[in-house]
């Protein structure tokens, strides 16, 4: 994009940017212990889009640090993929796995701690004493998720078809996780003796 000279690029998601980093440079909030950006006014419960410029602005001041000495996000990580404070390892991070993980089975030290995770993971932001105060639900309709997707039970999504997928995740990011890791994931739930309920949460 250019405009009287100067250029410009955004980026949603879809390019190789820092965007947390330059979240926190720009004074929108500061990344925390488990590696997301934490806004004052809604925790980390956040989208991050940026604007590449060649026009000459004001910087703002970056952000504080307020996580403290709360370790929270590490201590409930039932995989440890939080070793330390700011490090994340993906090799033992439900998220990664759920997502982008293609194998046809999951690593065993994962599966039996899916706590009903069948895309992605929360467990470090719903611990968080920020979204907990801050956090709170979205006006924005095209956030919402699909009705059909609201509390699916395991054994549905472990039988999942590829007329089904198609139809349930259209339009959504959530179409990067195909039929095949949809099954694999919902079983190894099944499987697992971490499982708490039949139904996991909206996907």
């Amino acid at each position: 994009m250019q405009s009287q000279g100067h250029q410009a690029r955004y980026y949603i998601d879809t390019g190789p940017i820092s965007d947390k980093l330059w979240a926190q440079r720009a004074g929108l909030g500061w990344i925390a212990k488990n590696s997301n950006l934490i806004t004052r006014e809604y925790g980390s419960w956040v989208f991050l889009g940026e604007i590449l410029t060649d026009l000459d602005l004001t910087p703002d001041r970056p952000h504080l640090q307020h996580c403290g000495t709360c370790t929270r996000c590490l201590d409930a990580c039932p995989t440890q993929a939080l070793p330390a404070p700011f490090v994340v390892d993906a090799n033992r991070c439900i998220a990664y796995h759920t997502i982008e993980n293609r194998a046809a089975e999951l690593p065993g030290a994962i599966a039996v701690n899916l706590h009903n995770w069948v895309a992605g993971c929360d467990i470090c932001q719903d611990v968080c004493p920020w979204n907990q105060r801050f956090a709170q639900p979205t006006n924005i309709d095209d956030f919402q998720p699909y009705p059909e997707n609201v509390a699916p039970s395991l054994k549905e999504l472990a039988q999942l078809s590829e007329a089904d997928w198609s139809q349930r995740f259209r339009a959504s990011a959530l179409r990067r996780i195909k039929p095949a890791m949809w099954q694999r994931n919902a079983k190894a739930n099944l499987a697992s003796p971490s499982a708490e309920f039949s139904n996991p949460g909206p996907i």
